[in-house]
């Protein structure tokens, strides 16, 4: 069963994809590869001026699938996330997230890597990571680049969540809506700017806009993942948290 609705509007120039995955859209390696894959077709289309990632129902998503972190799962999943937020990070072709409820965890690394956010106002989004004794090596990677050291340390050490009207202060998010009229005012949005640009011209001021961010980022991500994966996860309290968690339990930390 697809976990993903995919919608076109204003003569097909905008691609909307959509997460259905109740309950809470979570990113199973299925459904980042599913988004992987559209992002990819509907880059290949010449007339396609924005692709939206959005989530169905109240929450854009609680998160990467925590079960799929587990010691034995961990090295088949971060490279299906990478490949999905580089996808999305090296587009020609815009990509906007549409943000209400939770955004968490990969969900929110996902939505670092996209050119704009679009959010309701008392969304939430962050990096709990920590608080399961892991770290965002996506987010670690993206952060200061996107917001300087200040938000990276502040997000990623503390795993606190943040309004998606505080992120538009902070610069992240270009414009808030209400939930109930996230889309409306997305569509608005984009009836007055990018519809009325030519589709190839577009691709060429993302291209130049993204040149520095994306220098060796693909490296960066790399040795993230690496490090996530031959030290951080060779550690009783990573291996604890997760465990934990799964099971629905209070972690029992060793500090090591």
């Amino acid at each position: 069963m697809t976990n993903l609705s995919i919608e076109t509007a204003f003569e097909a120039t905008l691609c909307r994809l959509i997460v259905n995955s109740p309950k809470g859209n979570i990113y199973t390696g299925a459904v980042m590869r599913e988004l992987t894959d559209a992002l990819a077709k509907a880059k290949s289309d010449p007339v396609v001026k924005l692709i939206t990632i959005e989530g169905a129902g109240s929450h854009f998503s609680f998160g990467a699938s925590v079960e799929e972190h587990t010691v034995d799962k961990v090295a088949a999943m971060l490279p299906v996330l990478r490949k999905l937020v580089w996808e999305i990070a090296s587009s020609e072709v815009p990509v906007a997230a549409l943000v209400q409820g939770m955004c968490l965890g990969g969900a929110f690394e996902v939505v670092l890597a996209c050119h704009l956010t679009f959010a309701a106002p008392d969304a939430r989004m962050g990096v709990p990571e920590i608080r399961l004794g892991v770290v965002p090596p996506i987010a670690a990677a993206l952060l200061p680049r996107k917001f300087g050291q200040s938000v990276a340390d502040h997000l990623v050490i503390t795993g606190e969540e943040l309004s998606g009207e505080r992120l538009r202060e902070l610069g992240m998010v270009h414009s808030c809506f209400p939930a109930d009229s996230l889309w409306q005012g997305v569509a608005g949005w984009f009836e007055g700017t990018f519809a009325k640009f030519s589709a190839s011209s577009l691709r060429h001021a993302t291209r130049q806009a993204r040149a520095a961010f994306l220098r060796r980022l693909d490296r960066r991500l790399e040795e993230h993942e690496q490090d996530y994966l031959d030290k951080l996860m060779a550690s009783h309290d990573a291996k604890e948290g997760i465990q934990a968690f799964v099971e629905k339990r209070k972690p029992e930390w060793k500090h090591a």
